[in-house]
């Protein structure tokens, strides 16, 4: 019984004022027709004595309407402001929806037992419905309306017991709603400092994320002034790179000129050599000449010899004088450097 009316402390404060009410309309009544009731005695002759029974009326435990409704207008408005509150705390405070899903899980089970409630104040509806015809019975009856008074009276007895449980629940639930507040605000401050606390790690992140951009921003311009370096650094190496190949291709030029012009030197001399050692037979055409192919050896020794591409006018006489000149002129001549060197050498023969 406690725990319900710690529940739903306005649907009892309204069942004791209706209670209350019914209880103070059935007695004045009652006192009404009391005091109407007369007492005749009858001896040797006809003869009335009239005696009005005085009683004096019940003390009835009235509730300011005023007062209920004001207190239940107050706790709508402080179950309104906190219902507004938990709204708002729920928008402010994500990381407690786990406790705020709770919470409207015993909403729920509060709906469902304000509903039972409900059902619950209509059986009552009902059973003062019996019990105000039981009472208009006892109104038509005396003895019955004595009955009724007393059981009046104990229902006011009850009602002011139920009426002093509703005001000890009713302050009960105060407590537990000022406690319930003062969590709501401690999640609320918690909250707030949470948020203050990822506003201030965002803004921390925040300037770290500048000063990384901004360390990005001085890595990327190192880079690329590295880079221009490099390629600045690479260019003037492809350019003394292609220098340096240009010089040494005409180096190269110019000692292949020079090994062209020693070359043909080293084999004017051979030629000069066997021309030296020429030996002109009888009946031999000033206009003949032939390619002598000749192989020697490093110490200038001459292995063999012939003649190639003769003109007309070379006789197998100036083919054969010609060949026995190169003989002659062994050892031939050394080249002036040893890579010019050739075992096989071919000019044209010509006395």
């Amino acid at each position: 019984m406690i725990l319900f009316i710690k529940r739903h402390p306005i649907a009892v404060s309204l069942a004791v004022v209706l209670h209350l009410t019914l209880g103070v309309l059935i007695t004045n009544d009652w006192f009404k027709q009391a005091d109407a009731i007369k007492v005749n005695m009858s001896s040797d002759g006809p003869s009335q004595i009239d005696e009005v029974v005085q009683r004096q009326p019940l003390q009835t435990f009235a509730v300011d309407q005023q007062v209920v409704q004001a207190q239940v207008e107050r706790i709508k408005a402080e179950q309104e402001a906190r219902r507004k509150e938990q709204e708002r705390l729920a928008a402010e405070a994500q990381r407690n929806e786990q406790r705020l899903t709770q919470l409207r899980r015993d909403q729920e089970t509060e709906t469902r037992r304000a509903e039972e409630a409900r059902r619950q104040a209509d059986i009552e509806r009902q059973r003062q419905e019996a019990e105000r015809q039981r009472t208009a019975e006892a109104q038509r009856q005396a003895e019955q309306a004595r009955k009724t008074a007393l059981e009046a009276e104990q229902r006011r007895q009850q009602a002011e017991k139920q009426a002093r449980e509703i005001a000890q629940a009713a302050a009960k639930q105060r407590e537990s709603e000022e406690k319930r507040l003062k969590e709501l605000e401690a999640l609320q401050r918690q909250a707030q400092e949470q948020a203050a606390k990822e506003r201030a790690r965002q803004q921390t992140i925040t300037e770290e994320v500048k000063q990384q951009e901004a360390q990005k921003r001085q890595l990327e311009a190192e880079a690329l002034a590295a880079r221009l370096m490099r390629e600045q650094l690479e260019q003037e190496s492809l350019v003394k790179r292609l220098a340096e190949e240009e010089a040494s291709k005409q180096r190269e030029a110019a000692r292949q000129r020079e090994m062209l012009s020693l070359r043909e030197t080293y084999i004017s001399s051979i030629s000069a050599k066997v021309r030296e050692n020429w030996r002109t037979p009888a009946n031999i055409s000033p206009q003949a000449q032939c390619e002598l192919v000749i192989t020697q050896t490093p110490s200038g020794n001459v292995s063999s010899v012939r003649t190639e591409n003769c003109n007309e006018q070379a006789t197998p006489q100036f083919k054969q004088a010609a060949e026995s000149a190169v003989l002659r002129a062994q050892p031939l001549p050394r080249p002036p450097v040893e890579e010019l060197f050739e075992r096989n050498i071919r000019f044209v023969f010509k006395p």
